[in-house]
This record gives C-alpha cells, structure tokens and sequence, in this order.
C-alpha cells in the first residue's frame, strides 16, 4: 500500500470503530448514557484527533494503528491513566469567577443599603 491508502484505511478503521461505538450507546439506556457521558466525549476527541493526525502519520504508524484492534477504546484506556490538570483547571475558574461573583453582590447590597461600593 502507499501513503494515501495508508491513509485512507486507518481512516476507514476507525470510522468504522467510532460507528460501532455510538451504535453500542445509542443501545444503552439514558441514564447508562449519562454516566459514560465522559468516555463518549473523549472517544470522539480521540478520533477527530487520530483522523487529522493521520495526514502527517508516518507510514509504519498507519500501519501500526491499522493493526491494532479496537484503537480508539485502548487509547480511551491509556488516557484515562495520564494526570489531568483539566480539574484543577475548573477549580481554578470558578474560584476566580466566584471571587467577581462575590464582589458583584457586595457592590449590589451596598448600594441597595445606600451606601458606596
């Protein structure tokens, strides 16, 4: 094969898992759903990832990634072992936004008591 059918067929294989995928969910009930909501966006993430990174794959990857069975559900397993700041991230935020919020509501009763903010 050469590097566009390379290509092509790691493209087509995990089309052909995100589709075997959503099927499997879509077979789930809604609260089975909601509790995997997490697993089903990473999922997706990893695929649209994997499918642009795959224009700049070198070949012996392509193959690799042809070869390996169930790619996106092994990478969802390996991600999910990786430190993830995206938490501490949230915390972060909202203590800052919380912090406006705060400061909003003071100004707010002040000037509903009649005084100066």
């Amino acid at each position: 094969m050469n590097r566009k059918q390379l290509e092509r067929t790691f493209r087509w294989k995990i089309s052909g898992e995100i589709k075997l995928f959503e099927q499997r969910i879509l077979k789930m009930k809604k609260k089975e759903i909601f509790q995997v909501a997490y697993q089903i966006d990473t999922i997706i993430c990893i695929y649209q990832v994997l499918k642009n990174m795959s224009a700049c794959m070198e070949e012996e990857t392509l193959k690799a990634g042809i070869a390996m069975p169930d790619i996106l559900m092994f990478l969802y397993e390996r991600w999910v072992t990786y430190e993830d700041a995206h938490m501490e991230d949230i915390q972060y935020c909202l203590n800052e936004e919380m912090a406006k919020i705060l400061e909003h509501y003071g100004e707010k009763r002040a000037k509903e008591k009649g005084g100066v903010a």
